[in-house]
């Protein structure tokens, strides 16, 4: 507001300092002092001329003088009203100028702050959601790992069952052979018993009764 008021002033010291403001205030000052002197003209008027001579011709130069007076007044104050309406409405254009420019450059903030925020918003959601699909990758891995050792756990119990049950048959088949086998020997050994010659008993008893 400072700046349209100093152009205001300036405007309107143009106006106070232009040749037509001063040519009317001159004829303002002019008739002021026809009129004021007027009665001393009149005055020295009848008395050079005598009223009753000529009274048309006076009565038509102070009616002459009374327009002329009035329409350079008139003249003036029309011209200094078109100057004033002129340096209001230049205000006024500097004064709306001065709101658009202003509103401009608030729309304009508004406008970039608008989106920076709308960018940085977008940032954000980007990292949350690369965040989240990493998140979810390492989860995912995670669990397929999981699964994987689970298979894996699974397959070595199977194989550690499977072993131990092939063990036990092994075990449990060793024994039996064993036994069918010592039982064979001691029914051979039975055999070869009863199968020796009955002689050799009674030499060894004549052996040791001799």
């Amino acid at each position: 507001m400072v700046r349209n008021i100093d152009d205001v002033k300036a405007e309107l010291r143009k106006l106070t300092n232009s040749k037509p403001v001063h040519a009317a205030a001159g004829a303002g000052v002019l008739a002021s002092q026809t009129l004021k002197e007027l009665p001393w003209r009149l005055v020295q008027w009848t008395r050079d001329n005598p009223p009753d001579s000529l009274p048309g011709r006076a009565n038509g130069y102070v009616q002459t003088a009374r327009n002329n007076a009035n329409g350079y007044v008139q003249t003036a104050q029309s011209r200094a009203n078109g100057y004033v309406q002129t340096a209001r409405n230049n205000a006024n254009g500097y004064v709306q100028t001065a709101q658009s420019r202003a509103n401009g450059y608030v729309q304009t903030a508004q406008s970039r702050a608008n989106g920076y925020v709308q960018t940085a918003r977008n940032n954000a959601n980007g990292y949350v959601q690369t965040a989240q699909s990493r998140a979810n990758g390492y989860v995912h891995t995670a669990r397929t790992r999981a699964a994987g050792g689970y298979d894996k756990l699974a397959e070595h119990g199977k194989k550690a069952l499977n072993g131990q049950s092939s063990t036990t048959q092994s075990r449990s088949s060793v024994p039996s052979r064993s036994t069918t086998q010592s039982r064979g020997t001691t029914a051979q050994s039975n055999r070869e018993l009863n199968g020796k010659p009955k002689g050799k008993a009674p030499s060894s008893r004549t052996g040791t009764s001799s």
